[in-house]
């Protein structure tokens, strides 16, 4: 442990887990809604702000360190241990060693940043990260100290406390205290689209948790004219819902926290646009489909009386037991009887049965519903993490 009056300082107390860690980045749109539903916007931020929180249960020396803390730094930055980022050191670390053996794929080094050793809240020391390689880090300076296997290795990020942290007291030597650190330098992340496209735009494949129930509902951008005196008068512009979808996310282990959030950064808040499954079976396979038919037949719906191949309601996905999924286009529909027949606007291509779909679902094109997102952290990124997103869809001539 060295540290100089004013300088930075880490947090030297690790968060309770029994609550998550909450890691938030927001992006900023510049955003326009005409009453025509034809939205434009522009990206205001080059990268998000992040914020962390996280609670603290510090009891005897650790209280008393944490107290001293807080009355000391006040407004100045700390060094800001990225909590899920945690590693255990697989051998020993000698003294004046210029590089450390550590995992780095899907963690939040930096090149040019800082990392920390952790053996103690008063034990610890900051290194100077020159490069981020594929299996180790390479230092600007040697280590000043032997640090033994098992000790703790987490990513650095300059930071600041916004708003005191505050802490209660439960009993005259135990604390529960909330931290809210906003990250105060540029947190990139590699950016990743959805591999699969359709039409142009990348298509969510990502199937949410649904065991908390997604929510969907259809939004429209309706005026009123109320001239108090008599009926109210309603104009529905665009003529057209905008169907608003939730996603509930389920991050096991660091490869899918990593992938994660690359969509988050593909996506940058509201910028990005994608086509969204519904993930429901909203259409049912009726009859079997040969390999070179372009019309199917599923059972009534509705969907030639209210659909109407309109606009983000003409795009399905079918999936398939085997794994396979089909994007087609509905251009055409008929009732008959019981069913209704769809053309669509290519063959399938292969032979399907109604034993062989798992569902047939609409796709929106769409874009998330808020620039910040937030990540809470069970357990660190080797375990799990939970997210919610929300799609809302947006008018488009594709």
């Amino acid at each position: 442990m060295a540290y100089a009056i004013g300088e930075a300082v880490p947090w030297p107390v690790p968060p309770d887990w029994g609550t998550a860690v909450r890691d938030t980045r927001a992006w900023l749109t510049d955003y326009i809604n005409p009453r025509n539903g034809a939205r434009q916007k522009r990206q205001l931020r080059l990268s998000p702000r992040r914020t962390v929180e996280f609670n603290v249960v510090a009891t005897d020396a650790n209280r008393r360190l944490v107290d001293a803390l807080r009355f000391d730094q006040g407004a100045r930055q700390w060094l800001l241990p990225i909590w899920p980022d945690l590693q255990y050191l697989s051998a020993s670390l000698s003294l004046g060693s210029t590089s450390i053996p550590c995992a780095t794929t899907g963690y939040d080094f930096a090149d040019a940043g800082q990392a920390l050793l952790w053996s103690a809240p008063n034990h610890w020391e900051v290194v100077q990260v020159a490069t981020v390689e594929s299996d180790h880090l390479a230092l600007s300076a040697a280590t000043l100290a032997i640090w033994p296997a098992g000790t703790r290795l987490y990513p650095l990020r300059l930071a600041r406390v916004p708003d005191a942290a505050q802490e209660s007291l439960w009993t005259d030597d135990a604390s529960q205290i909330k931290v809210v650190m906003q990250v105060d330098e540029p947190c990139d992340w590699p950016a990743v689209a959805p591999a699969t496209t359709y039409r142009g735009y990348p298509v969510l494949e990502w199937r949410g948790e649904e065991s908390s129930g997604p929510n969907t509902k259809y939004d429209r951008a309706i005026q009123t004219v109320d001239g108090t005196t008599g009926a109210i008068v309603y104009i529905d512009l665009p003529a057209q819902p905008f169907r608003t979808q939730s996603h509930n996310w389920q991050l096991v282990y660091r490869a899918e926290y990593a992938a994660f959030l690359s969509l988050l950064y593909w996506l940058r808040g509201r910028m990005g646009t994608l086509w969204m499954p519904s993930f429901a079976s909203d259409l049912l396979l009726a009859a079997s489909v040969a390999s070179d038919a372009i019309s199917v037949s599923v059972e009534w719906a509705g969907y030639t009386v209210f659909g109407r191949q309109q606009s983000n309601r003409r795009d399905i996905r079918i999936e398939l037991y085997s794994g396979a999924v089909l994007y087609r286009r509905i251009t055409a529909s008929i009732e008959a009887g019981n069913t209704e027949t769809l053309t669509l606007d290519s063959a399938l291509g292969v032979a399907v049965a109604p034993a062989d779909v798992r569902c047939i679902s609409f796709m929106t094109l769409s874009e998330q519903a808020a620039d910040s997102i937030s990540i809470d952290h069970v357990t660190d990124a080797d375990g799990l993490a939970q997210a919610q997103t929300t799609w809302a869809g947006i008018r488009h001539d594709v």
